[in-house]
């Protein structure tokens, strides 16, 4: 024969596992609900997320102009000359960059950058073509370009056969090239920071 003490044990057993299954029910319910809404928007937006990718990438990609410098082979003379041509070269193309933005002729700057690389680039043999050219496919953290035409200044340098370094205007491309080396620098200055700290913790242990 069960106890009053038992009775009321098994009686609150049931009435806890009861509650649970009903939250457990809403719960579910909840999240179907919350699914089928989610699914159904994603549904309706999508057209029109598609839309705007679609229209960003016409503009801000393949309309925007690219700069690419090509070396003359991969050995490591002609990739180091290539970088020199680069940084010798980068107030020019900045100024190139602003005057796009701006909606800026740049034929000014174009003569400049052909004076500047008959002057100091003479034996070098590098050709300046501006307008539509042939860049081969770049990712970068923002976009994907596909090889194809595009509106370019290109400077080959001897035969181009090496790797080129190239940056389009609009995706700032060569700004971040400058930031990722400024804090590649900072990175290791606190490597080399950490290091020292570590060694003279270790000297008073």
């Amino acid at each position: 024969m069960m106890s009053g003490r038992d009775l009321l044990m098994l009686n609150d057993y049931e009435i806890t596992r009861v509650e649970n299954e009903k939250v457990q029910y809403i719960l579910s319910l909840l999240k179907l609900v919350a699914c089928s809404v989610a699914i159904l928007c994603s549904i309706l937006l999508l057209p029109d997320v598609a839309n705007k990718v679609y229209e960003t990438r016409e503009t801000m990609v393949d309309d925007s102009l690219k700069i690419r410098v090509v070396a003359n082979s991969n050995l490591e003379a002609d990739q180091q000359f290539k970088n020199e041509v680069v940084e010798n070269l980068q107030p020019i193309f900045v100024q190139i960059q602003k005057n796009e933005i701006s909606g800026v002729d740049n034929d000014e700057t174009y003569a400049q950058l052909a004076t500047f690389v008959e002057k100091y680039y003479a034996d070098a043999n590098v050709k300046i073509n501006i307008g539509e050219n042939l860049i081969p496919p770049k990712l970068d953290e923002t976009f994907f370009y596909p090889q194809s035409l595009y509106n370019s200044v290109v400077l080959t340098i001897g035969d181009g056969r090496g790797d080129n370094w190239w940056c389009s205007i609009f995706s700032n491309v060569c700004e971040r090239s400058a930031e990722k080396e400024e804090a590649q620098e900072v990175e290791e200055e606190k490597k080399v920071k950490f290091i020292i700290w570590e060694w003279i913790k270790k000297l008073f242990d």
